[in-house]
């Protein structure tokens, strides 16, 4: 079992990628939005007064450029403003509109409910130690993968 365990880590990771694509894009066709713009929704909505472009790409560990497409997306569907005022434009930050903010409500509703649904008959302690387990996985491939970019 253990030598298979990269191989099953990796084929599970690419099965949970697909299905949670799956999930966002379907109810993100509900408001003719794709699945980033589903994350950059809900850290606005997270947000105290918006995020700029710069804090956006932070936060939903996205590329700016992908940000700048999800913005000008989810700007001209009414669902994200800029704030006016006198910075620069790439310091301005967005903030939702009154329709943002229910879809970005509403996308947090159907996240919730997916989260109880595929956490059925699993233990919280389990649950803990899983996502304790995944984010040190992903330390650990952070390193790995600085180690290579140094070489």
């Amino acid at each position: 079992m253990k030598k298979d365990r990269f191989e099953i880590f990796s084929t599970s990771v690419l099965h949970l990628v697909r299905s949670v694509q799956i999930l966002k894009s379907r109810k993100m066709a509900e408001y003719g939005l794709k699945g980033t713009n589903a994350v950059c929704l809900c850290r606005v909505l997270e947000s105290e007064g918006g995020l700029t472009a710069t804090e956006l790409a932070l936060a939903c560990e996205l590329d700016k450029a992908q940000v700048s497409r999800s913005m000008a997306e989810l700007t001209a569907k009414g669902f994200i403003t800029r704030e006016s005022g006198d910075e620069r434009r790439y310091k301005q930050r967005y903030v939702l509109t009154p329709a943002g903010k229910h879809a970005a409500l509403d996308i947090r509703h159907t996240i919730a409910d997916i989260e109880e649904s595929v956490s059925r008959n699993i233990l919280p302690a389990s649950l803990d130690h899983f996502y304790h387990t995944l984010y040190k996985l992903c330390d650990n491939f952070d390193v790995l993968l600085n180690r290579y970019k140094a070489d």
